[in-house]
């Protein structure tokens, strides 16, 4: 026997109208959206990178010019406040001098050799170990500073004398900062999660 029934389609109730027509309407937001940002983009001027080889050669020369400007100002209250250690020859205070900036400059150098390789506590240390040495020369600076004024503490111009010291070791620090900030590439995992909200599952 011949089943000769025929299938009736429903009529769409207003919800379900209503469910298609927000999707069409949502789906014509983003394709207009999807043009004007295509539109806007043609628009632009090209964008260049700047981070090339000699711009990375300028920044590198320039922090080596702040390193050795520091090292200079820095110079002669490291040396003078060698007096305190009472070495057997005046010549032992450049060597003192020569080794607190030498570690300034080992640990700003490892800092930079580490972080280029690997992340996390153990290339901080580097960076605050440069810190303290920095803060080593400060202080033996600034106390030749105070020493020239004869400990005179209420005079404005020993104060100005202790923030010069204080200000250009502080630029190199941050100097140091900034140029492990362009050399530091962060790395890129093939399987890192993208980012977004979680599909949910059917």
């Amino acid at each position: 026997m011949v089943n000769n029934t025929i299938a009736v389609r429903e009529p769409a109730t207003p919800v379900k109208r209503e469910q298609n027509t927000a999707q069409k309407v949502a789906a014509f937001t983003r394709d207009r959206s999807a043009e004007r940002f295509i539109e806007q983009e043609s628009k632009r001027a090209p964008q260049f990178q700047i981070d090339q080889t000699a711009t990375l050669g300028i920044l590198g020369g320039l922090a080596a010019i702040m390193f050795i400007a520091t090292a200079i100002l820095t110079a002669d209250g490291t040396i003078s406040s060698a007096a305190l250690s009472r070495f057997a020859d005046p010549w032992q205070a450049f060597v003192l001098f020569g080794a607190v900036e030498v570690a300034i400059l080992v640990f700003m150098l490892t800092y930079y050799v580490k972080g280029s390789r690997e992340k996390g506590p153990q290339v901080t240390g580097w960076f605050v170990a440069m810190i303290a040495a920095s803060g080593v020369a400060i202080a033996l600076s600034s106390y030749h500073v105070i020493d020239l004024y004869d400990f005179a503490w209420t005079d404005p111009d020993m104060w100005v004398g202790v923030s010069i010291r204080f200000v250009v070791s502080l630029f190199f620090v941050l100097v140091s900062k900034a140029m492990a900030s362009v050399l530091f590439a962060e790395p890129v995992h093939m399987n890192a999660p993208k980012l977004g909200r979680p599909r949910k599952e059917k």
